[in-house]
């Protein structure tokens, strides 16, 4: 359940509040990460805490659509993770599937809640689920902070940090940093990005069970 609340950051795409700073708004940014119904690209991450003795590193490619999200490592060893609203689908690098049912877990479903909030583009709905704060535009460059409010989700993180590039009303996501409550971070930086507006056969497959 930790994996899958680490891209509760994912988890990628912040309905955020609606307060603007210079030529690029906060609303700006949230339509511009929204706008596309698929966003594909790389991804690196990098995880430091006080137990370990240098950070863990990995890497792969990534999924963020209206079906769900995946994270499909390949070092440094291959393995597929796609996350729904309903269940968690990890893919073993010899294709075999195990799939849990979230369905009936109360855990899994206030994940799913903020995962959909967060997908929505609904600043409301994102705050049901999290204290936003510090948005700021620097030159091409934006930020902003989100601090969990449901308990659930609060025992394993306590931050996420979101920025990326700031072009008036063309923006992307490019880096999250998730502060975990055990005082681990991980760091995500997503690249080579590109968008569509359908799942491909093969992207399709990630979600069947």
């Amino acid at each position: 359940m930790k994996k899958i609340l680490k891209f509760v950051a994912l988890l990628a795409f912040a309905s955020l509040s609606a307060f603007a700073f210079g030529e690029t708004s906060l609303d700006d940014v949230l339509y511009s990460i929204t706008s596309h119904k698929v966003t594909s690209g790389d991804f690196t991450q990098e995880k430091t805490a006080p137990n370990l003795k240098r950070a863990l590193k990995s890497s792969g490619t990534f999924i963020f659509s209206d079906s769900g999200i995946v994270w499909n490592t390949l070092k440094p060893f291959p393995s597929t993770m796609a996350v729904t609203k309903d269940s968690l689908i990890m893919t073993a690098a010899n294709g075999t599937k195990t799939v849990t049912d979230g369905s009936t877990n109360e855990v899994f479903k206030s994940v799913a809640q903020t995962l959909t909030s967060l997908f929505s583009g609904d600043r409301t709905e994102l705050e049901k689920y999290f204290v936003i704060s510090n948005y700021k535009a620097s030159g091409d460059e934006w930020s902003v902070e989100l601090a969990p409010k449901d308990r659930t989700i609060s025992q394993a993180l306590s931050q996420i940090v979101l920025s990326g590039a700031a072009n008036g009303k063309k923006s992307a996501l490019d880096k999250m940093t998730v502060l975990q409550s055990d005082s681990s971070t991980v760091k995500y930086n997503l690249l080579n990005q590109s968008y569509k507006e359908e799942l491909s056969n093969e992207e399709k497959a990630f979600f069947v069970k």
